[in-house]
């Protein structure tokens, strides 16, 4: 206790002034003092790191011509649908190169989905099994639905007069009531007065297009009306391909940052977490082990009479072509690498920025800007287009951002919530940290003992801070004024939804060698994409059972933070206040993480 009060002493008056001046400003009001920072010299550094896409291949194909893959899948048909790593992650250690993969195959003719896991030594077994959920279709499998669309009497005539235009639409994947079968959805967007807009569902095994009475499945819609983006149907990078990278940034010959950077397609979790950072140092002192966002998801107002889109659960590891500029870009792993550092003086531009659905790039681009290093990345869920956002300055601070735009459809025409989930291993300085909440006008820090789930609070500034277990280092979470809230109430009738259900969460750090994202608290495990939400399970976020009130007091902690977009003007799904410094304005959200003492 003497050394908690000597702690609180030292740190207290100096950290609720920090906290005053720091916790609730306004992205505009921090961009300007940034500008104004004298620059020196930054130089970056990335090397490709892991496994490369010649081994991810060949390992697949190996697992795919195992006897025990054939002995499930042998005289069917099937598609290998995606691949990812399985975790080996190890405390106290630099990141491992992933030992193991999973694969993911679906039998048409069983209407089965079969997961395939083994390591990347050619001499480890396989091991197989079925699981039960709908993966999302990959290029291919899509590809070949709109083939069985052009072959369909009732559409190909249209599709080949250019009366009308496919898109990936949301749900990706149908099953009707009482049935198995796997049905992919194809959208089609009439292009003239005589054509509708239309959400049908395509057999791959049957070879055959299924309509709707209402034009589109349940949880999705095809009315007349249609709000953003036209669709460019540009390809798209599937689930496990290759691409992590080490990258260092130096300044004046010493080194800022570093950190391990991985690309969406091969970032962890059930339903991916955009680009992921791992073993980040700042200054030569750890601040996270791992930063992602393992959950994403989106709830829209009830429709009474008309049915309702979603609520969905969004996949990030799809990634979607945005604009990276070529000329004098340096390609660390070849063109086709997934990432590339960008000249100094240029900026890469997504859908967010341009309203146009086309890009030259797929994967991770790195930039620098004012005194900041950027990393980006646009990602593609169904008609929506995600934007994500790490931003390394230089004295420190880390700014994760989280953009939200769609492609033409009927559905984002109407009010839906976003929300985005990060999930931040700290390990300031060590992997043993303590935990405090800061407030304006609370005279001391507020210790956190044990884990607990907080929402924000606007008028008090409500942030946390993650120490050292052993000395006075610490990092500050400040949420920013477009965050948004959990809770959501309606403004025509009063109601509320917790849809978004929390804010932060504090827990303790879980590993179990081998062990599911559940079990590992990566994510909540979910793999469908819809689900209304109930008290354990469905599309919503259900991390809470993670709360077993265990200790964090000097202990490896973990942070969930979650931040809230409404988006109500279905007219306008570009960000039309975006700053030029940062991915800013009303369609943006994402917390500060501020280095305090370092």
């Amino acid at each position: 206790m003497k050394q908690l009060n000597r702690v609180l002493s030292g740190l207290g008056l100096g950290l609720i002034l920090t906290t005053s001046s720091l916790a609730g400003i306004s992205e505009n009001e921090s961009v300007p003092k940034r500008e104004k920072r004298a620059q020196q010299r930054v130089e970056i550094k990335v090397t490709p790191w892991g496994r490369t896409q010649a081994e991810v291949d060949a390992a697949n194909a190996r697992v795919e011509r195992s006897a025990e893959v054939q002995k499930e899948l042998g005289g069917t048909r099937y598609r290998l649908l995606e691949s990812s790593y399985i975790e080996n992650e190890v405390k106290g250690q630099p990141a491992q190169i992933p030992a193991r993969f999973r694969v993911v195959f679906y039998d048409y003719t069983n209407d089965r989905t079969i997961i395939a896991e083994s390591g990347f030594d050619s001499a480890s077994p396989v091991v197989v099994r079925q699981e039960f959920y709908q993966p999302n279709p990959n290029d291919e499998e899509f590809a070949e639905a709109v083939r069985i669309l052009q072959g369909d009497a009732r559409f190909g005539g249209l599709m080949r007069g250019d009366q009308v235009r496919t898109f990936r639409p949301m749900p990706p994947v149908t099953v009707l009531s009482g049935t198995t079968e796997r049905l992919v959805n194809i959208g089609i967007e009439g292009l003239s007065d005589t054509t509708n807009n239309e959400v049908v569902s395509v057999s791959i095994n049957r070879a055959e297009v299924l309509r709707y009475d209402r034009r589109a499945p349940e949880t999705s819609s095809a009315a007349p009306d249609a709000c953003g983006i036209p669709s460019a149907g540009q390809a798209t990078t599937s689930r496990g391909t290759a691409g992590q990278y080490q990258l260092s940034v130096m300044q004046e010959r010493n080194i800022l940052w570093e950190m391990l950077v991985i690309r969406p397609a091969a970032s962890s979790g059930t339903m991916a977490s955009g680009i992921e950072i791992r073993d980040v140092k700042y200054k030569g002192k750890s601040v996270l082990k791992r930063g992602h966002a393992p959950v994403l998801n989106v709830q829209y107002t009830p429709r009474p009479g008309e049915g309702s889109c979603g609520p969905y659960r969004d996949w990030q590891y799809e990634e979607g072509a945005f604009n990276a500029p070529a000329t004098g870009a340096t390609y660390p792993n070849g063109t086709g690498g997934g990432i590339v550092v960008l000249a100094d003086g240029q900026t890469a531009t997504t859908a967010l920025d341009t309203g146009i659905d086309t890009g030259n790039f797929r994967g991770v681009a790195i930039y620098k800007q004012n005194d900041e290093i950027v990393l980006i990345s646009e990602m593609n869920a169904g008609w929506y287009r995600y934007i994500m956002e790490w931003r390394f300055a230089n004295d420190g601070t880390i700014r994760p951002r989280y953009g939200f735009g769609a492609t033409n459809n009927n559905c984002v025409c109407f009010r839906h919530n976003h929300h985005v989930y990060w999930r931040f291993d700290f390990d300031i300085v060590n992997p043993n940290n303590k935990v405090f909440q800061v407030e304006k006008g609370r005279k001391f820090l507020q210790p956190i003992t044990n884990e607990i789930t907080r929402l924000k609070s606007i008028q008090t500034n409500r942030s946390l801070l993650i120490q050292n277990s052993t000395g006075d280092e610490a990092y500050l979470l400040a949420p920013n004024k477009t965050d948004g809230d959990a809770i959501f109430q309606y403004p025509e009738t009063g109601a509320t939804t917790d849809y978004g259900r929390s804010d932060f969460w504090v827990l303790r750090y879980k590993n179990v060698a081998g062990g599911s994202n559940v079990q590992n608290e990566i994510d909540d495990g979910w793999s469908s994409i819809g689900g209304n939400c109930t008290a354990t399970s469905g599309s919503c976020i259900n991390i809470t059972p993670f709360l077993n009130n265990e200790s964090v007091v000097n202990q490896d902690v973990v942070v969930w933070y979650g931040a809230h977009f409404v988006h109500a003007d279905g007219a306008n799904l570009l960000n039309p206040d975006r700053s030029p410094s940062i991915l800013s304005g009303s369609h943006v959200v994402g917390p500060d993480l501020r280095p305090v003492r370092w």
